[in-house]
Formats: C-alpha cells, sequence, structure tokens
C-alpha cells in the first residue's frame, strides 16, 4: 500500500476512535443520567447506630426563631449526609413504639392497636436479623422501663440481643420519662466501645425521650433563649425541647468520634412522629413564628431522615417522597444486603434507587391516606370520591383528583396485604 493508502487508513482509524469515543461518552451519560449513584454496599461491614428523635418534625431543620438557630446539629448532619426532606410518620396507637416496630421491619402498623402488644409474640423478619446473619449483635437503648408500650415483647420479636433500659441510667429526673437524652448516650457510648473492643460489629438503636410531650426540660439544660411576647409558651416549650434534643445528639456524635466509631458506622436519624398535634397547635401561628409555610397536615406528618455513610462528606438532598417503611430497605441497599437474595418481604422502597413512590397512613388520618411524590390525598366520607388532593410543594388543593386513584386503589390493597403477612407469622416458642 503507498504512503497515500496508509494515510487514509490510518485517518479513518482516528475518526472511527473518534466516533467510538463520542459514543461511548452518550452512552455512559446516559447511563449515568438513567441509573444514578445507587449507594449499594457504601456502608458494607460498617456498625450500624439509629436514632430515632421524639416528636421530632422536618420543619425545624435549618429554621431559626428570634435568631437562634433551633437544631445547629442536625443542620450540620444533614450537609454530611443523606439527607431525605420529604419523609412522613406511619404510626398508629403505637405511637413511638410503633415508629420503632415500622423502621425495623418494613412493615405497615395495624392502626388501632399498638403493634409492640397485638404482634410482641412473633417472630418478626427485621433488620436484627439481617444482621445477625452477617455476625452483627443488636442491641437497644431507652431511658424508660422496658415494659412501657411492651418493649419487654417487641425488642425480643424484632431480634435485638439486650436491651438497655431503666436500671441502667443514673436516676436524676429529667422529665416525666426518666435520664436525659445526654444520659441515654453516655450510657450508650460505654457499651458500644466495648463492643469495639471485642472487635464486634453491632447494631444499636437509640430512642431518645427528652423532646417528649409536654415539652417541659429543666431550666438548667434550656439553651434557646426566647422573647416570651414574641411566642407563646406551649410552642416555646416545643422549640426548647427540641433545640435541648438536638444538642445532646452532638453529644453524641462528639463522644462517637473521640471513640474512633464515627468513620466506623452509618449512623442514621430520623423523627418518630409529629410533636405538635395539629388539634392543639395553630398552623398561623408556626408560620409567622418561624417565617416559614406550615400546612397543618403536611407539615405536622413531615419527619426528617438523615444517613450518614463513613467517608462520605458532602451531603446529598434526595427529595423522594417517603415514608418510615422505606427506612429497612434504604438502609439494606447502604448495607449490602439484597433483599431480593434473602427471600425478604418489605412494604416499602430503597428511597435511593426509585423515581416514584407511594406511602399509606391510618389512625391519624381515615385509612387509603397517602402521600406520593406530588400529593396528599386524604380519602372523605365516600372514600375516594369526595376526598382531596393537596400539593405536597405548595400546599395547595388540586382540583382534579382523578389522576391518584390508581394510587388509591393501590394503597388500600397494600396495606391489607401487610396485614394479612403479618397476622401470619410465626409465634415465638415461648409463646406456643
Amino acid at each position: 500500500m503507498n504512503r497515500f493508502g496508509n494515510l487514509c487508513v490510518r485517518k479513518a482509524r482516528m475518526i472511527l476512535t473518534a466516533i467510538l469515543i463520542t459514543i461511548g461518552v452518550f452512552i455512559w451519560y446516559k447511563y449515568e443520567r438513567a441509573h444514578p449513584e445507587t449507594f449499594f454496599g457504601t456502608g458494607k461491614g460498617y456498625n450500624l447506630i439509629v436514632v430515632q428523635l421524639e416528636s421530632f418534625q422536618n420543619f425545624v431543620l435549618n429554621t431559626s426563631i428570634q435568631g437562634q438557630l433551633l437544631t445547629p446539629v442536625m443542620n450540620k448532619l444533614s450537609s454530611e449526609s443523606l439527607y431525605f426532606p420529604h419523609i412522613f410518620q406511619q404510626i398508629g396507637s403505637g405511637n413511638t413504639s410503633d415508629a420503632e416496630f415500622i423502621s425495623n421491619t418494613s412493615i405497615y402498623p395495624v392502626g388501632a392497636t399498638p403493634m409492640s402488644s397485638k404482634y410482641g409474640d412473633r417472630l418478626l423478619p427485621s433488620m436484627a436479623r439481617l444482621l445477625h446473619q452477617r455476625d452483627y449483635v443488636a442491641n437497644t437503648f431507652h431511658v424508660n422501663d422496658v415494659s412501657f408500650w411492651n418493649r419487654n415483647l417487641m425488642y425480643p420479636a424484632l431480634g435485638f440481643d439486650r436491651y438497655y433500659d431503666k436500671p441502667y441510667y443514673q436516676q436524676a429526673k429529667f422529665n416525666r420519662f426518666g435520664a436525659s437524652d445526654e444520659e441515654l448516650y453516655r450510657v450508650g457510648i460505654h457499651k458500644l466501645k466495648s463492643l469495639k473492643q471485642r472487635h464486634q460489629k453491632f447494631y444499636a438503636q437509640f430512642v431518645s425521650v427528652s423532646s417528649h410531650a409536654p415539652f417541659t426540660i429543666p431550666d438548667d439544660n434550656k439553651r434557646l433563649k426566647l422573647n416570651p411576647e414574641l411566642c407563646k409558651k406551649p410552642l416555646r416549650d416545643y422549640f426548647t425541647a427540641i433545640n435541648y434534643a438536638d444538642y445532646a445528639l452532638g453529644t453524641f456524635i462528639d463522644q462517637l468520634k473521640v471513640a474512633g466509631l464515627w468513620e466506623k458506622s452509618v449512623v442514621v436519624v430520623y423523627g418518630d412522629h409529629f410533636g405538635l398535634h395539629k388539634k392543639k397547635f395553630n398552623p398561623k401561628e408556626i408560620s409567622t413564628a418561624l417565617g416559614i409555610n406550615y400546612h397543618k397536615q403536611i407539615s405536622t406528618f413531615n419527619v426528617p431522615l438523615l444517613i450518614h455513610i463513613p467517608g462520605h462528606h458532602h451531603g446529598k438532598i434526595i427529595d423522594q417522597t417517603g415514608g418510615q417503611i422505606d427506612i429497612l430497605p434504604t438502609l439494606a441497599n447502604i448495607m449490602g444486603i439484597d433483599l431480593r437474595e434473602e427471600g425478604f418481604i418489605t412494604f416499602g422502597q430503597d428511597l435511593i434507587n426509585i423515581d416514584h413512590n407511594i406511602i399509606g397512613m391510618r389512625y391519624y388520618m381515615p385509612t387509603g391516606t397517602f402521600f406520593n411524590n406530588e400529593v396528599l390525598f386524604i380519602p372523605g366520607k365516600k372514600g375516594f370520591e369526595d376526598g382531596k388532593a393537596t400539593s405536597l410543594r405548595t400546599h395547595q388543593l388540586l382540583e382534579d383528583i382523578t389522576p391518584y386513584k390508581t394510587d388509591y386503589d393501590h394503597i388500600i390493597q397494600w396495606m391489607k396485604k401487610s396485614d394479612k403477612y403479618v397476622q401470619q407469622l410465626p409465634i415465638r416458642a415461648e409463646f406456643e
């Protein structure tokens, strides 16, 4: 082949290479756009620490009153974590204990009966049992007596190996539930450090109570200084209690860092349920005090969810709508657990890797109430026919509800399936 022919071949190869590179970049771009970072296994092999914050609503994050941040610790944590701002409570009459049940099982509460009493005799598929298979131990911490809300039944049902309740804490009374959140975390750190020394991986759950209604805390523990004339007492007490709970969480994070556990643990923080009951607190008063748009249902039922993964120092906001029922599948993804391979049934979804979600609610709202990516739908007396759909983003009522009929029918059936599933779970040997 002559020199001209060789030159043509080289040029052809260069052009072909350029085309292939362009196609490759295009395919990569399209794939990345369609398949964002999955986070699967980013927490594999790490400890798992879950903090359930009492009466903690999402609106308090990144919010100030009279020039003071309500939650400086949570604000900073959200900037370094996966932050889910559109998560909603799904509890029934069991309240805080129902929140524990949902987050640990991804099963709906039945509503009128606390799950801790109705199904405390069962062998519940749970996060603890998933992690047991990976050589973890599972401990849970609560400053009240373990018999409160039948947790003495629920914790074994959920597969926790040990619970640390009232006798383990110094008995200086903080509120009507006992010791302070600071004391809860002090004891917890001591126990977790002991597990670390034995090279034992762990799942640890902490259930806080310092911000429990009626939100009265000792004067010495009040860090928020509010002008009484600008904020009525019940609301002022709530802000003060939430601010203390946030501070106490900060002491826990600091202790985890000193103990060398922070960078060895996936740390999850979420709210159990509302603090400001819509029948007792005026949304306009809250909106005026904080300069925000507070909705009597959407804002009331909206709770925070934050997941900090070791080595991830830059936060990511995940706007996907979700509920407490989605916590287990989301954490399973991060911990590197393939629930399909495990044959593990959930009624929630992995919030990191979905585009659409529907979560149901009952007890505090009519059965059939649901949140999806767009609206809060509340059935009326005739069910769907006279129901109302409110935009999650604008808080405005929508005139046309017909697009949401499929989601309504789905969530009614989905919760029925959850009820049937939990009913057929085996009874533990000691109760047979």
